[in-house]
């Protein structure tokens, strides 16, 4: 479907739609979660573990603490996915950036730091969840 908008609207505007909906959608998500688990890294850990939940994911903690919760994505299933649809721009529209999103609802005080994703190519995800001063 998104294909299909594109060809008709311009792939820009067709992604910059299906952006802005996902976004929204992942932040109402976020809400959920906070809703379920609360607020604080400790439950943003239980959440990522959720993620994971039927190995969809294959986690690889790198540190936490009270301030931070730093972990890789060494597997993911939905890359995969993607990459065999020969759709990985679309994967990463429609999973990578929901993340972004889901951490402004869960908590506006905590910022996500990620600089590569399997989705583009990179060999893991990188995952810096921290509390904003």
């Amino acid at each position: 479907m998104v294909q299909a908008f594109q060809r008709a609207m311009g792939k820009e505007r067709a992604n910059e739609i299906a952006r802005e909906v996902i976004l929204e959608l992942a932040r109402k998500d976020g809400e959920r979660w906070a809703q379920r688990f609360g607020t604080d890294l400790a439950a943003m850990e239980q959440v990522t573990g959720v993620w994971a939940g039927g190995g969809s994911l294959v986690l690889e903690p790198v540190g936490k603490s009270a301030e931070k919760l730093d972990f890789n994505v060494v597997r993911c299933q939905y890359a995969e996915f993607y990459k065999e649809l020969g759709l990985p721009d679309l994967g990463y529209l429609f999973h990578c950036n929901r993340d972004f999103g889901m951490v402004e609802g869960f908590n506006p005080g905590l910022t996500l730091k990620r600089t590569q994703t399997i989705m583009q190519g990179a060999s893991h995800c990188d995952f810096h969840f921290e509390r904003k001063g």
